[in-house]
């Protein structure tokens, strides 16, 4: 790993096998997250800001693993490091008067960037699904928000809001948007390779 933050457990987890770390955020990607870290780490602190709730079934099943910490209506306010990398985090429960230090090696973020940046699309008549991704079809070719394919409009990698948001998925939707690129400008039906 980098110094110790990361933004992606499937990519950094295995780095902190037998070491304390921390998954900060409630939303679906934070508790998946949280879930893979179980397998690696001896301490998985999940840290919301808000309690998950009580009829999620993905959420429930974290709070019931021997090694997950939760710690609820908790902000982060800093991540501590040296050379070697993160050391501490300094946290603030709610309820409690005096901030507090958390000991670990690993800080996972998962509170924003979780909704692509699409507001270079207000006014358009692109579609985007309840999560905020861009809808597009199989040949990465957007959608407007009757459903119908836009000419030449076409949408690749995290905007997508995929759930795996790894540079191999980028790179491969980028492939494929720009052979239907080419097929596009070339009026042909299908793609030639």
């Amino acid at each position: 790993p980098g110094r110790g933050v990361s933004y992606c457990a499937t990519c950094d987890g295995a780095f902190y096998r037998d070491a304390e770390v921390a998954v900060v955020g409630v939303n679906r990607e934070a508790i998946e997250e949280a879930e893979h870290l179980t397998k690696f780490a001896s301490v998985v602190h999940w840290i919301t800001q808000v309690d998950p709730k009580a009829d999620d079934e993905h959420a429930q099943a974290l709070l019931a693993a021997p090694n997950v910490k939760h710690w609820s209506k908790t902000r982060m306010l800093e991540i501590e490091g040296d050379n070697s990398g993160v050391t501490q985090i300094q946290l603030k429960q709610k309820s409690e008067e005096a901030d507090e230090l958390l000991k670990l090696e690993g800080v996972f973020i998962y509170v924003a960037g979780s909704k692509p940046m699409t507001e270079f699309l207000e006014g358009q008549d692109v579609a985007l699904k309840e999560d905020g991704g861009v809808v597009v079809d199989d040949e990465m070719q957007c959608e407007n928000v009757s459903g119908e394919l836009i000419d030449g409009v076409y949408a690749i990698g995290d905007i997508r809001n995929t759930p795996y948001k790894q540079v191999v998925v980028a790179a491969s939707d980028g492939c494929i948007a720009a052979m239907s690129i080419d097929k596009y400008l070339k009026g042909r039906k299908s793609i030639k390779v």
